[in-house]
């Protein structure tokens, strides 16, 4: 009896070791040890051209492993060499939780600056609109237009012609406004597209041609239909058509017997 109270009592002691050494061992499993560091984020939501704030940063815990290049580990290393408030820009927008890198935040050999938007090879060109030829503000920053020129043509009365001289126009910003997260209709005064070389001369020319005018995009369409010159002749061409179509058909009536009467049906109404 003694025996196997013994033994109950060992074996017992050696099913509580062997559960604690799989505890031990199962967590180290579950848990590996990541190494962390502090990176600087975007507290707020930073728009292009926003005045940098400490309060619009925090510090948040970043696998050190994964850290961005050019990220930050203090508000310190941002506003080290700040010389007065807002000096500091940020140079590409951020959403909340963003890692600040050196390369979206000015002071660190970058600026806010237009040309940093222009694509290799092409160039920028601001051209004159209003709250029509800009279709109400509606179009922004990164919208895709047609550009059209309306101009005379010739002497007389009925001279003025519109061409659609640019199709597939990128917007780069209207009047100063670049940023291309912005969501509210701006009327502005001008509006700078991103044209190749001679197309930016022929829009210079243009301006002095006639009056410029912008036709926004689909962002889903892609490239052009083939453009047609509208004078003011084409803008009676629906009513010519109605009053002036194809010959009426002939009309045949009869009347009881084999008696027929042949008549001209109208070919538009009464005059």
């Amino acid at each position: 009896m003694r025996r196997e109270y013994l033994s109950l009592i060992g074996g017992v002691a050696l099913a509580v070791v062997a559960i604690v050494l799989i505890s031990i061992w199962g967590s180290r499993i579950r848990q590996p040890q990541v190494a962390l560091t502090q990176v600087v984020v975007a507290a707020v939501e930073l728009p292009y051209g926003t005045a940098l704030r400490p309060d619009q940063l925090r510090l948040v815990s970043w696998p050190q492993a994964s850290v961005p290049t050019g990220a930050f580990d203090s508000l310190d290393a941002i506003f080290q060499s700040s010389q007065t408030p807002g000096d500091r820009v940020v140079l590409a927008s951020m959403v909340v939780g963003e890692p600040v890198l050196a390369s979206k935040v000015s002071g660190f050999g970058a600026r806010p600056i237009m040309s940093s938007r222009v694509a290799s090879g092409m160039r920028a060109v601001s051209i004159h609109i209003d709250d029509v030829s800009g279709v109400s503000g509606f179009i922004l920053p990164g919208d895709r237009v047609d550009i059209m020129l309306t101009h005379h043509v010739g002497s007389g009365n009925a001279n003025l012609m519109t061409d659609v001289i640019m199709q597939d126009v990128k917007v780069l910003g209207i009047d100063q406004l670049s940023d291309l997260k912005t969501d509210k209709p701006v009327v502005g005064h001008t509006a700078t597209v991103e044209v190749p070389p001679e197309a930016a001369q022929k829009l210079v020319l243009a301006q002095q041609a006639g009056t410029l005018s912008l036709s926004l995009r689909n962002p889903e369409t892609v490239g052009g239909a083939t453009p047609t010159a509208v004078s003011e002749t084409d803008l009676g061409t629906a009513h010519k058509a109605a009053h002036h179509g194809s010959q009426a058909p002939d009309v045949r009536v009869r009347y009881g017997g084999s008696i027929d009467v042949i008549a001209r049906a109208a070919s538009g109404p009464t005059q």
